[in-house]
């Protein structure tokens, strides 16, 4: 039994948007030898339901060199570990849903 609320809401659109960068620094790090190709961001902006919406922009950035490549590695790092924080804030959200409907049932 899935229950929506503010709280579902950010975790889910927190794991949209870390898929998002994770996204951003796979096509940074693809067109690393591509010419002309500017570097990708994610910009993220705070919804009135209490989520993130987020969307992928050219950041006009060289996409070339070592400084270019720890970005990605590290964003890539930073990604991973947001979307698997988000999911277990939704997996404790909704065990913890469960109990309460337990207990009252």
């Amino acid at each position: 039994m899935a229950l929506t609320g503010v709280s579902s809401n950010s975790s889910l659109s927190g794991m949209q948007a870390a898929a998002q960068r994770m996204q951003a620094a796979a096509s940074n790090t693809a067109n690393r030898q591509t010419d002309g190709f500017e570097r990708r961001g994610v910009v993220q902006t705070a919804t009135p339901d209490g989520g993130v919406q987020a969307r992928i922009v050219a950041t006009g950035m060289p996409n070339d060199g070592e400084a270019a490549m720890v970005s990605d590695a590290v964003e890539a790092r930073e990604a991973a570990l947001a979307f698997a924080a988000n999911t277990s804030a939704l997996r404790a959200r909704e065990d913890a849903l469960g109990t309460l409907l337990d207990a009252f049932a």
